[in-house]
C-alpha cells in the first residue's frame, strides 16, 4: 500500500484524496516567539521593551496623524489644528494633537507594588474576572517621557476601545490642568503585507480551541465524534468530499483540563514560594487527560498533519510567549515528533502554508483585554481581535496585567515587519469572523474567534483558496 493510498484508506469515494497542506518544520518567523532555554534570562526590567514598542509604533502613528490633522494647517471651527511633541506642551483650550502611549487604571488590577507592601509577592494571585467594579468606566490615560493627561469622553472612549499599552495619536482639547477632552483618533500605520499567490493554495484547515480533555465521559463521546469526522467516518459522500479537503488540523491551546478539586485558599497555600526556583511542585493535571490527548492526536496523525499550540490550561509556563509543549506528552507519537505530521508550536505562534502567512492565539490576550471592558458580552471578542489590527499590538496588555517574558529591546507582539494574511484567536465564547481592511494601505486580514469546543462543540474550517469561514458543530 502506498503512503498516499494508507493517509485515504479512510475516504470511501473514489474522487475524495485528502489534500496534503503541511506546515513546513522551518519558515521564516517560524521561531518569532521561541525563547531557547539555555539563553533565558529574567533579571532584565521590562523597560527596554516598552521602549522599543513605543519607537517602533510612534512614527507609524505619527504620520497617520499627519496625514489626518497636519500641523496648523487644518482648522475645527475656526481653531487651527497643532502638534503637540509632549503631553507637558499642551495648552488649556488650544486643540491640539499628541502621541502617547495608553495607560488603563482600573479597581481590581493587578498590582505588584501592592503585594510588595503587604509581603505576598511571593504568592502567584488569583486572576480577576474584571478589573472594573460593577460596570465602572476605568480611568484611560495618556502618557510619555513628560507625564500623563486623563482622556476624558466617555461616549467616545466606550466606542474607540484604548487599553494599557497602545501606542495613538489624539485629537482634542485640554479642559482643565491633566484632563484632555478627546475628539478623534489615529493609529499607527499598518506593517507591510506579503501578496498571495491563489494558485498555490489549495484545500482546508481545522481549528480548534479549548478541547478541554477531562474525566467526564461526554467529553470522551465529543473527541471520538470529532475524530471520526475529520478523518471521514461520518456522513455521506458529500460529507466526505469535504472532509478530504481538510489537511491540518490546528489545536489552539486548552487541551486538557486542569483538576479543579483544590480550593482556592488550598490553591495559595501551595504556590507560596518555598526556594529560590519558584513554588512547589504540585500537579494540577490527571495523567489520563494527558494520555488521552496524546491518544487523540495518535489517531489523527495518518491522516493530517497537525499542528499543538499550548494554553491557559495547559501543562505549559505562565508567560507569554508560552514555549511548545513538551515532547514527552506525546509518548505515542515520538516517531514523527520534529516533522511536518506533528508540529509543536508556541503561543502566539506565526505559520505558513503556501505562502498563506497566519498568525495566532490560543486566547489569552483578547480574554485579558476583555476584563477592561465595561458591560461585557459575547461580541467583545470580535471587537478586541479587530482593535488588535488597529494598534498594531496583539498584546499590548503583557506586561502590565499579563504576564510576559522581560525581552531585552524587543516586542515580539508588535506588528512590525509583516502583517498577517489570518489571525485567529483561540478559547471564545462563539465562533465569528470578519475581515479588516487597513485603511492606509488597503492590506486585508481575515479575523478568526475560534470558540471552545468543549462547552460548543464546534470546530472552524477556513478555506485556503478563498478564506472563508465555516464552522462545524459536533453535538451529543
Amino acid at each position: 500500500m502506498s503512503y498516499s493510498q494508507y493517509v485515504n484508506k479512510e475516504i470511501e469515494t473514489q474522487s475524495a484524496h485528502r489534500k496534503d497542506n503541511a506546515i513546513p518544520v522551518e519558515f521564516e518567523k517560524r521561531n518569532e516567539f521561541f525563547i531557547d532555554a539555555k539563553s533565558r534570562k529574567y533579571d532584565q526590567q521590562y523597560f527596554s521593551m516598552y521602549q522599543y514598542r513605543y519607537n517602533r509604533l510612534h512614527q507609524r502613528a505619527l504620520s497617520n496623524a499627519m496625514k489626518k490633522w497636519g500641523d496648523g494647517t487644518r482648522k475645527v471651527d475656526g481653531q487651527a489644528i497643532v502638534k503637540q511633541e509632549k503631553i507637558l506642551d499642551i495648552e488649556g483650550g488650544k486643540l491640539c494633537w499628541v502621541i502617547g502611549t495608553v495607560f488603563v487604571d482600573a479597581k481590581y488590577k493587578l498590582n505588584i507594588l501592592n503585594d510588595v507592601e503587604k509581603g505576598t509577592d511571593d504568592v502567584l494571585p488569583l486572576e480577576p474576572v474584571s478589573y472594573l467594579d460593577n460596570n465602572e468606566q476605568p480611568i484611560v490615560m495618556l502618557e510619555d517621557e513628560s507625564g500623563r493627561a486623563i482622556l476624558h469622553n466617555e461616549e467616545f472612549l466606550q466606542n474607540n476601545l484604548l487599553v494599557t499599552g497602545c501606542i495613538v495619536g489624539v485629537l482634542g482639547i485640554e479642559i482643565q490642568a491633566g484632563i484632555f477632552e478627546i475628539m478623534d483618533v489615529v493609529y499607527p500605520e499598518c506593517a507591510p503585507q506579503k501578496p498571495l499567490k491563489d494558485s498555490a493554495r489549495s484545500g482546508k484547515i481545522a481549528i480548534v480551541s479549548g478541547l478541554n480533555i477531562g474525566l467526564e465521559g461526554h467529553y470522551d463521546l465529543k473527541l471520538e465524534l470529532l475524530k471520526q469526522y475529520l478523518i471521514g467516518e461520518l456522513g455521506g459522500d458529500e460529507d466526505k468530499q469535504f472532509n478530504s479537503n481538510i489537511s491540518q488540523l490546528i489545536i489552539a491551546g486548552d487541551s486538557v483540563e486542569p483538576l479543579q478539586t483544590i480550593d482556592e485558599e488550598e490553591d495559595l497555600k501551595n504556590y507560596i514560594t518555598t526556594n529560590n526556583y519558584g513554588s512547589k511542585n504540585i500537579s494540577k493535571y490527571n495523567n489520563e487527560s494527558l494520555t488521552q490527548l496524546d491518544q487523540f492526536i495518535s489517531e489523527l496523525i495518518t491522516s493530517m498533519s497537525i499542528t499543538v499550540m499550548p494554553g491557559d490550561h495547559d501543562p505549559a509556563e505562565i508567560c507569554l510567549p508560552q514555549q511548545p509543549l513538551h515532547k514527552s506528552l506525546f509518548k505515542s507519537n515520538q516517531s514523527v515528533l520534529g516533522s511536518e505530521r506533528l508540529s509543536r508550536l508556541t503561543n502566539p505562534t506565526w505559520l505558513d502554508v503556501n505562502g498563506l502567512r497566519m498568525l495566532g492565539t490560543s486566547g489569552q490576550n483578547v480574554n485579558d483585554v476583555k476584563k477592561y471592558v465595561a458591560r461585557q458580552s459575547d461580541s467583545d471578542s470580535m471587537k478586541i481581535i479587530r482593535a488588535s489590527m488597529k494598534w498594531q499590538n496583539f498584546v499590548p496588555t503583557a506586561p502590565d496585567t499579563l504576564y510576559c517574558y522581560p525581552f531585552d529591546n524587543c516586542d515580539p507582539f508588535v506588528l512590525d515587519s509583516e502583517l498577517p494574511h489570518v489571525y485567529f484567536v483561540g478559547n471564545q465564547d462563539k465562533f465569528e469572523t470578519d475581515v479588516y481592511k487597513c485603511p492606509d494601505s488597503g492590506a486585508q486580514v481575515r479575523l478568526i474567534s475560534v470558540p471552545q469546543f468543549g462547552s460548543t462543540g464546534e470546530v472552524v474550517i477556513l478555506d485556503l483558496s478563498t478564506l472563508e469561514t465555516e464552522v462545524v458543530m459536533i453535538e451529543i
